[in-house]
């Protein structure tokens, strides 16, 4: 969803942020002084022998700054925090118990904490303990008081419970983990979550998805092995597999006879299927051309070159040799016999045209003359020999036989065999080229042992893992070792507590214990270095004679002598000197504010406290009744009806009853997602996986409906439908027309009937609304993603649902409801549409179209909330002019705003504001203002209000220039009165509560400078006693109430505004001057615009 903030979302988030600021600044050193980084406790849990030990064990120690109820004055203290966890998940002050003894809320009693240990029997409630010891004198929590009476924990070794705020909250980030499953899937692992900022108590979300392995192919040619590797890689969590594709051709040396025909090497192609062989053959190693082998037919050796080129998808690898063609011009018969046909095998002949003659006696009969004519070789498979020529009488015979070699094979590895897959071999004899394939069995996994030892923190074990594959197994576990701390005794001082500090050698982590108190200091009798006077105190320095610290005491001075106390209007004043004792207390208005009830109106009765002045206002309009959810009376059985009924939340009416059909047939489906209810089969699954869903209730209702909640682990979810299946139980037939309903455990809700197979998928991309006005419906985006939608409607006014409106949902993912006939849809009956996920998690920014029966149409997107309330409402707010220019026409935006001229301003919009009239002046307080002079009024006015604030003289000195100081003092009284404006700024302002007790500029100053009211210059000084001129007032009023000009209007309508001859356009505050001397109706829109 698109991210889109109205005016007034800005104005939260503004006044969220200076919320975190403001706890921050009361808290100076909370974050900077924390001792460690973030670490969830409950994976690091350190359990000791009783309560505040095991607490102190596991805190998040801090340096912060609060006043010490003992000391007397702000220090530093040492402040603990631990999360809480307990066995139910609520905090213990859901049970009135606030401290780790079990002391409950009010100090007295005891109650259970129903503490457990973190990760096992207990969980992180949104709370945190806390304790804070004095690093002056060692008390523990005295920042919580003066004294015991104060608070139970004063001085007490307890923790006591705190919020963790959404304020204090900080995100997780998220991170991912990928773990490998199987061959085919990966497990997606998401952390995500937030955590306290102070204490470390942490909420963690945790979601798990099975996805399928992203493989990414590579094709590896080693010409080496005669092969082709191929490895498939998960890109995510590095799962690969790996095979080998032979890739071998091999071209052999030809061996034989010279017979007449043409000869050639002889090729025999070996490789896997898949594999493309391309030879080229030539006469030399840089010419293979020829797509066929030379041939030849003469006795002789000749060299055939080759080129032999591999393709694999799409990946080649080249091999380059030569092969041999060897002829011999030998005539023999297949035995190795001569051919002539004599008869003799050892005749060594060869001519084919003897006739036999050869071996004829022609007379030499045993007495050959025989001499060597040549000598033939032994082949793989032949015999080889001599022949001997008889010089006498030609004859020729084959003596000196020699054995045959057999085969002289060269083993190629063409895959090599691991524990994963086997091996393959190729044999082939390097003299005649035969070849042979041997498959090699796959062999043992290669296992590397590493032994991880155990620590204190975790336990040890033996990882065993095979080198190859990866396949791994732990064995060998042992447990984790006990702490080893070594404890560190911090002896007590003057100022500052004893202590122990207990710290493991082998995991760091500490705890503290045996806590000492300060020893104190031990004072001399003192020397006096000044006398007291009547109107100044005498100074007396006291020196430690343990540690040397000195100390100051002031001896009390005479002192003034009061008059009469201060009243709402008037100061004290001393009778001696005329001093000021105590300025006028101003109105301490007492607040009671009356709630609205549902048919009354609701208001806020203001009541000094000192002189009884009163008045109401903030009147707040009627709440209205409203609705709860259903309440049951009476459950249904199958025998009887029962009943329910809705009451008012706010006043307790009960608003409307229903009876509730009883139950005429219910069941719960079994493991293959089947019940039967009456003479009905029903089938429940899941529509893509066709799966069944089991422990899903389903009930037939009288009219020959059905309605079916799904099991707490399934929810209603377009990207993962709900399939529905009727039958007939007799015959197994699909009931057509059936209306079912569904819900799930939030209440998300779809209704459907069966088609002509008996069968209903939800959620679909339409529905009606039920009894609570909802229904849910889904929709898929162009990527393809699927999502999944609760819409409620309701009537704004009266908060109840609107039944059988249609709801559909467009392929953008808009929203389109149809309200039913007969409901109203105008500026008097405004209709709520709130959009969730089926988490019941709002939905911001969705586009909702509502139409009503007679043609309305409204348009809207919905709000941080999910919300969208048509149509609209302009709101509108009267903004009174303020200031007005001099005589001559001119406003001097340059000129020193006067402390009387100040007072006008802050007296025209209280009393605007109040509806009060300005009185004449005539009961003016201070003694330089004439009751006649044109401010009197504007100055008793503000004085009853404790804004208007004079000097010790009693004077006001109205035309003296007032000062930012002075400026910035007075805007902040003003606003402690006034009490609305800028939706930020107030919610900020409403922290201080110290704006009356008498804190001069410089509190006042720190207050708006945080509000953002006033800034200071670019050297980083205030310049607080200078005058502030007209146009910073203007400005600095314009950012309190939150006004900002119409620029648009102010172009259109120049000449109809009040203007002034030295403010033109171009000045810096042009704009804001303008806003403040024009009454006009604004628009509260963003930006805001001026009433036409």
């Amino acid at each position: 969803m698109k991210s889109k903030t109205s005016r007034h979302g800005l104005k939260r988030m503004t006044a969220l942020l200076l919320a975190v600021v403001l706890c921050i600044g009361m808290m100076p050193s909370a974050f900077a002084a924390q001792q460690d980084s973030y670490h969830d406790p409950a994976e690091h849990w350190q359990e000791a022998n009783n309560r505040t030990n095991e607490l102190d064990a596991n805190a998040v120690v801090t340096i912060e700054t609060f006043t010490c109820g003992e000391c007397g004055k702000a220090t530093s203290f040492e402040v603990l925090r631990t999360p809480e966890y307990t066995r139910d998940g609520q905090t213990a002050l859901t049970r009135n118990v606030k401290y780790s003894d079990g002391t409950m809320v009010d100090g007295e009693g005891k109650g259970s904490v129903l503490d457990g240990v973190p990760g096992q029997d207990a969980y992180y409630t949104g709370y945190h303990w806390t304790k804070a010891i004095c690093q002056t004198c060692g008390g523990i929590n005295t920042n919580m008081g003066a004294s015991p009476s104060d608070d139970y924990g004063y001085l007490r070794n307890v923790y006591w419970l705190y919020d963790c705020a959404n304020n204090f909250f900080e995100e997780l980030p998220e991170t991912q983990t990928i773990e490998q499953v199987d061959s085919e899937y990966h497990r997606v692992i998401t952390e995500s979550g937030e955590y306290c900022g102070f204490c470390y108590g942490t909420f963690k979300e945790e979601n798990s998805t099975l996805e399928r392995h992203h493989m990414e192919s590579s094709i590896r040619p080693e010409l080496a092995h005669d092969r082709f590797v191929k490895m498939d890689t998960c890109a995510d969590c590095g799962y690969s597999e790996t095979a080998y594709t032979a890739a071998k051709a091999v071209i052999a040396d030809y061996f034989g006879v010279v017979d007449g025909q043409p000869h050639t090497v002889t090729v025999s192609d070996l490789s896997e299927v898949g594999v493309t062989t391309a030879i080229r053959y030539g006469y030399s190693a840089d010419a293979c051309t020829l797509t066929s082998a030379p041939n030849y037919s003469k006795a002789g050796d000749y060299p055939v070159y080759y080129k032999i080129t591999y393709t694999y998808h799409d990946t080649d690898m080249v091999e380059n040799s030569v092969a041999y063609v060897h002829l011999r011009d030998e005539t023999t018969t297949e035995d190795g016999s001569c051919t002539c046909g004599c008869g003799n095998p050892d005749c060594g002949c060869q001519d084919p045209d003897c006739g036999g003659d050869c071996c004829s006696d022609k007379g030499c009969g045993e007495n050959h003359n025989w001499t060597l004519l040549d000598s033939v070789d032994p082949t793989c498979l032949t015999l080889g020999y001599d022949r001997y020529l008889c010089v006498d009488c030609g004859m020729i015979e084959k003596r000196d036989y020699e054995a045959q070699l057999g085969h002289a094979y060269q083993s190629v590895v063409i895959r090599d065999a691991t524990c994963e897959v086997p091996g393959k071999t190729i044999d082939i004899c390097e003299r005649c080229g035969n070849v042979k394939e041997t498959d090699l069995p796959q062999t043992e996994h290669e296992f590397s042992t590493t032994v991880i030892p155990a620590t204190c923190t975790s336990p040890g074990y033996t990882l065993r893992e095979c080198t190859v594959c990866g396949e791994r197994h732990i064995e060998d576990i042992t447990a984790a070792l006990p702490h080893n701390y070594v404890s560190k005794t911090t002896p007590a001082t003057c100022e500052g507590g004893g202590r122990t500090l207990h710290i493991c050698e082998g995991c760091g982590s500490s705890f503290i214990t045996d806590y000492t108190d300060p020893l104190g200091h031990s004072w001399d009798e003192g020397k006096e270095i000044t006398g007291a006077t009547c109107t100044g105190e005498g100074m007396t320095e006291y020196t430690c004679i343990r540690c040397g610290a000195t100390r100051l005491e002031g001896d009390e001075a005479a002192g003034h002598i009061p008059g009469d106390p201060a009243t709402c209007t008037d100061p004290q004043l001393c009778i001696r000197c005329g001093a000021v004792i105590e300025n006028a207390l101003g109105h301490d208005y007492a607040e009671e504010v009356t709630e609205p009830t549902c048919t009354e109106m609701g208001y806020t009765t203001y009541t000094c406290t000192r002189c009884g002045d009163a008045y109401k206002g903030d009147y707040t309009e009627a709440a209205g009744h409203k609705p709860g959810d259903w309440i049951i009376d009476k459950e249904p059985t199958t025998d009887s009806e029962g009943s329910k009924h809705k009451e008012c939340e706010a006043c307790g009416e009960k608003l409307e009853e229903e009876t509730i059909e009883k139950i005429y047939n219910q069941a719960t489906t079994d493991s293959k997602g089947e019940a039967v209810v009456g003479g009905y089969l029903v089938i429940v699954t899941d529509t893509d996986t066709k799966d069944p869903v089991s422990n899903a209730i389903v009930t037939l209702h009288a009219d020959d409906t059905l309605s079916i909640r799904l099991p707490n682990s399934r929810l209603l979810d377009y990207a993962d439908q709900t399939t529905v299946t009727v039958l007939l139980t007799k015959d197994k037939s699909a009931v057509e027309g059936m209306s079912v309903t569904m819900t799930d455990k939030h209440d998300n809700y779809c209704a459907g009937n069966t088609d002509s197979n008996g069968q209903v998928t939800v959620p679909g991309t339409s529905g009606k609304t039920n009894e609570d006005g909802n229904t849910t419906v889904g929709w898929e985006d162009e990527d393809g993603d699927r999502w999944t939608l609760t819409v409620t409607v309701e009537d704004y006014e009266t908060g109840r649902p609107i039944e059988d409106a249609e709801v559909s949902i467009g392929k953008g993912g808009n929203i389109t409801v149809t309200l039913p006939d007969g409901t109203d849809m105008d500026e008097d009956n405004r209709i709520t549409v709130t959009v969730t996920d089926n988490e019941r998690d709002p939905q911001e920014d969705v586009t909702v179209i509502v139409k009503g029966d007679l043609g309305q149409r409204e348009t809207g997107e919905t709000d941080e909330d999910g919300k969208l309330t048509v149509p609209a409402v302009t709101e509108t707010e009267y903004h009174g002019a303020y200031i007005v220019g001099y005589t001559d026409g001119t406003f001097g935006p340059e000129r020193s705003m006067s402390r009387s001229e100040a007072a006008a301003i802050f007296a025209r919009l209280l009393s605007d504001k109040l509806d009060e009239r300005i009185p004449s002046g005539a009961n003016v307080k201070f003694t330089d203002v004439d009751p006649d002079s044109w401010y009197a009024g504007y100055v008793e006015y503000l004085t009853g209000y404790g804004v208007a604030v004079g000097y010790n003289d009693r004077t006001y000195r109205g035309d003296k220039a007032i000062t930012r100081a002075e400026f910035t003092a007075m805007a902040a009284r003003f606003f402690d009165v006034f009490g609305d404006g800028d939706e930020a700024i107030m919610e900020q302002y409403q922290g201080f509560d110290d704006v009356n007790d008498g804190y001069w500029a410089a509190e006042y100053i720190k207050d708006a400078a945080i509000h953002g009211w006033v800034e200071g210059y670019g050297d980083g000084t205030f310049r607080a006693d200078d005058p502030i001129d007209r146009a910073e007032v203007v400005t600095i009023v314009n950012r309190l109430l939150g006004r900002e000009a119409d620029e648009d209007y102010i172009a259109d309508n120049y000449r109809r505004l009040v203007t002034f001859p030295d403010v033109s356009s171009r000045h810096w505050a042009y704009y804001q001057v303008l806003e403040a001397a024009n009454a006009h109706t604004a628009v509260l829109t963003d930006p805001e615009t001026w009433d036409k």
